[in-house]
């Protein structure tokens, strides 16, 4: 095709939809001395920012609803808004950079179709690599469906920024060139608008359909073979087997002791749910330590990338949401103590992640609030404050199980910045802690389990030891609820991938059920919230 003039060209696209306000003179203008320049400049790298931002936003949408199921319409759409607001800002600059790029360096020429396309690809290249990094960044892989939904956006999203940063840049056409792309032949804007729209539209497919909790439903009834043992698990966050073996204090208490590999899950809240409930975590649905809420929102927002400073910064800076330690509600399968209290076993439970204070039925629980905010970020105050409401319950209500998490050797040997001499003497005073508590729970008539898990980027094996014999050679952590549930007289569900380690395994049930808890969620106590940052598992 031979070449054109300017105003041949302008006229071409102007009836293809390109121009408005002669958008694409800013070329041919002097950015030192014209106002025009950057007021065209202004408007053609805005729209273009729009549109960039409009498919840039699919595959995070896109990703943090399969990661966050359900969200409420208006929590998508809160997502979708502060995501695209950060995308329109970065986009236009962007665009305005690679435009002075251009029109200051007149060595860097733009003398072919070719050369303009190559630089389109190469600018959208450099807007995939955010997304890329981000989706990286988060906690846990993608699943299958997760990494085929969001690859196949990312690269719609990669040929639409190609389009479209090439038509920010038709002015290099029309000016130098003196020739319109074959790919600008017919207006693309009016039809990626609509797919944009079209493909956010399905994104709110899954909040319309979500169903969320209706009423509470009665426990399932299962068959029990009542005991009159008396059982009690200690659960010691940092502990590992080598460790374990290292303490003789700690482990003479103990007729069994196994080596256990390490349990899945990138937080204490999760690996230490999985561990109490039985059951994975897409089952019990807790992952993290904190999570985002909206304001006024429903749901907890759990899995956030790590780079994601919209979510984590930006929306907390204007008031949009908060950042918040998870509460009880976002736990959906009961600890088996629970399972044990909702039919009539006697139970008490102290400082176990996502659970409340309260005394409901036969059930006595102090929950991390308590306990946290009373230790003023002392680690090793926290397991001596947990270990009095321990026994301190079990004198007031002699149940026929009690439990206790320990924390403080995860987080003095992983968590905070301590000299070899401060940790050493801090993690000497928890494992003392450590057999204190089970020196007390034997002496009052407790058959006593033990469990210890390594801490975040901690090496070692995972720990299982009890004062009674385990038959078994070898253990899971997954293997401790139907242990537990044989030792009372309970049929473990069919949720449970683990196994009994004594034996006595009855036929199991389907499952135990939803956790039974209310929908709403109480606030979080400021005070618990500052232990939790000082005692290093919130950044």
């Amino acid at each position: 095709m031979a070449d054109q003039s300017v105003d041949q060209l302008r006229s071409q696209l102007r009836d293809r939809g390109y121009l408005t306000h002669g958008i694409e003179r800013w070329f041919a203008l002097d950015p030192l001395v014209s106002r025009t320049f950057w007021v065209e400049l202004t408007i053609v790298a805005a729209k273009a920012a729009a549109l960039i931002a409009a498919f840039g936003i699919l595959p995070l949408v896109a990703i943090m609803v399969l990661r966050n199921h359900p969200l409420s319409a208006t929590e998508t759409l809160l997502i979708a808004a502060l995501y695209a607001l950060a995308w329109a800002v970065g986009a236009f600059a962007f665009i305005v950079a690679v435009a002075l790029l251009l029109k200051l360096r007149p060595e860097l020429a733009v003398d072919t179709p070719r050369a303009l396309l190559g630089i389109g690809l190469a600018s959208a290249a450099l807007l995939v690599v955010p997304i890329v990094l981000w989706w990286f960044r988060f906690e846990t892989f993608p699943s299958l469906v997760e990494l085929a939904v969001g690859t196949a956006l990312v690269v719609l999203f990669f040929v639409t920024a190609s389009i479209v940063v090439s038509a920010a840049m038709l002015s290099f056409s029309v000016y130098e060139l003196r020739r319109v792309p074959a790919i600008h032949q017919k207006s693309r804007t009016l039809p990626m608008a609509t797919a944009a729209v079209v493909l956010m539209g399905l994104l709110f497919v899954p909040a319309y359909g979500a169903k969320e909790r209706g009423a509470v439903e009665p426990p399932a009834q299962v068959v029990t073979s009542p005991t009159a043992r008396r059982v009690a698990l200690v659960a010691v966050d940092g502990l590992t087997y080598d460790i374990f073996r290292s303490r003789p204090p700690l482990a003479g208490a103990f007729a069994s002791a196994l080596a256990m590999p390490r349990m899945g899950g990138r937080s204490a809240t999760e690996r230490w749910a999985s561990l109490g409930t039985g059951v994975g975590t897409a089952a019990h649905g807790v992952r993290a330590i904190e999570g985002v809420r909206f304001r006024n929102g429903r749901h907890l927002i759990q899995s956030l990338s790590r780079d994601d400073f919209v979510l984590r910064d930006v929306a907390e800076w204007i008031g949009l949401a908060s950042r918040r330690p998870l509460p009880p509600t976002v736990r959906r399968r009961d600890y088996i103590w629970e399972i044990f209290a909702a039919r009539g076993v006697p139970s008490v439970a102290v400082n176990w992640w996502t659970t409340e204070s309260a005394f409901t039925g036969a059930l006595d629980t102090i929950g991390q609030q308590t306990v946290f905010s009373a230790a003023h970020g002392d680690a090793v105050k926290v397991d001596r404050i947990a270990a009095w409401h321990l026994i301190a319950a079990i004198d007031r209500d002699h149940p026929q199980f009690a439990t206790v998490y320990l924390p403080a050797l995860d987080v003095v040997m992983n968590r905070l910045e301590l000299d070899r001499s401060q940790q050493l003497a801090a993690s000497v005073q928890a494992l003392d802690g450590v057999a204190a508590v089970v020196a007390e729970l034997k002496r009052r008539g407790f058959d006593t389990v033990l469990v210890g898990l390594p801490g975040d980027r901690q090496n070692g094996r995972a720990v299982m030891a009890s004062t009674f014999r385990l038959p078994a050679t070898r253990a899971s952590a997954f293997d401790l609820a139907p242990t537990l549930c044989a030792a009372l007289g309970f049929p473990p569900s069919a949720e449970m991938p683990g196994h009994s380690l004594i034996g006595g395994e009855t036929a199991r049930v389907a499952t135990y059920g939803t956790r039974r808890s209310a929908t709403a969620a109480p606030a979080a106590d400021q005070e618990y919230y500052r232990n939790l940052k000082s005692l290093g598992y919130i950044r």
